[in-house]
């Protein structure tokens, strides 16, 4: 009788961890157009048994001050279980890591806390993926007709009910514009609420959101049956001006995560702004 009621224990346990780890879909159409999305990106699990994932991460932005770099150029490392993160910009001959404890930094100059640097563009390059994630909530299907493309998407929106990963906020939240035939995500807006990184933007106190943008991709490329974005644009409003041109290369999602990336050098920083949420 004991190892049958464990037994029961353990199934029911199991059966909790499994719906804890769904997203709320907030109606029987979101899942079936979400689902479609993964299924036209390459599909779930195919994404989840992915070991490591590393691209290089290419922005130009024409409104940078005249006396900084306008090229924002990283290789992200990320490990695709445990989510550990290591940068490394060499055009900056700087780096930023996080082993699961702490995130440090060697010669990181910018503005930017380097926590919120950690899995910026993670998300612009998983997106689809992570609707996946825990903590989830993505809204009823409204349509959207994107201004001068004639076009209508299905508009979802997702938002967190908790802090999503180390240096994002449960605040930030993006909106997906979906390819009604091909299910492709074509576009989305996000915005982002972490306080120091607000802060760093010189934001007023009183805001809670930097946002939203509007990002259009313009251009995937597919790695291992996987459609991830390889080409995007940012915009302050839609088809508004261009404010940020991304490139995305050299995608590889073999190779595995050097755990020796991870070990903090002599001299490196550690950020303590890794979860600021609430104002100061």
């Amino acid at each position: 009788m004991n190892r049958l009621k464990l037994f029961i224990v353990m199934v029911l346990l199991s059966l909790t961890i499994l719906i804890h780890a769904q997203p709320n879909y907030a109606t029987p159409q979101t899942k079936e157009v979400i689902e479609k999305m993964l299924k036209a990106h390459g599909g779930l699990e195919a994404w989840q048994n992915i070991p490591a994932m590393r691209f290089d991460n290419i922005m130009h932005n024409n409104y940078h001050a005249k006396n900084e770099f306008a090229w924002w150029i990283a290789h992200e490392v990320f490990d695709q279980k445990t989510r550990h993160v290591y940068l490394d910009w060499d055009f900056n001959d700087a780096k930023i890591a996080y082993d699961g404890k702490q995130v440090w930094s060697s010669n990181w100059k910018k503005a930017n806390p380097t926590s919120s640097m950690l899995y910026f563009f993670y998300y612009f390059v998983n997106l689809p993926w992570l609707t996946q994630d825990d903590g989830v909530q993505l809204s009823a299907v409204t349509e959207f007709e994107w201004p001068d493309y004639g076009k209508k998407y299905y508009e979802v929106k997702m938002s967190f009910s908790q802090l999503p990963v180390i240096g994002k906020s449960s605040k930030d939240y993006f909106v997906l514009y979906i390819d009604q035939e091909s299910y492709l995500l074509q576009g989305y807006q996000y915005a982002v609420g972490n306080r120091a990184l607000l802060k760093s933007l010189g934001q007023p106190a009183e805001r809670e959101l930097f946002g939203p943008l509007w990002r259009v991709i313009t251009k995937y490329t597919t790695v291992g049956g996987l459609v991830f974005p390889s080409a995007f644009r940012t915009m302050p409003e839609a088809n508004e001006r261009i404010v940020g041109n991304h490139v995305i290369m050299n995608i590889d999602i073999k190779t595995p995560f050097d755990r020796n990336k991870l070990i903090k050098p002599e001299g490196a920083s550690i950020d303590f702004t890794v979860n600021q949420e609430t104002k100061e």
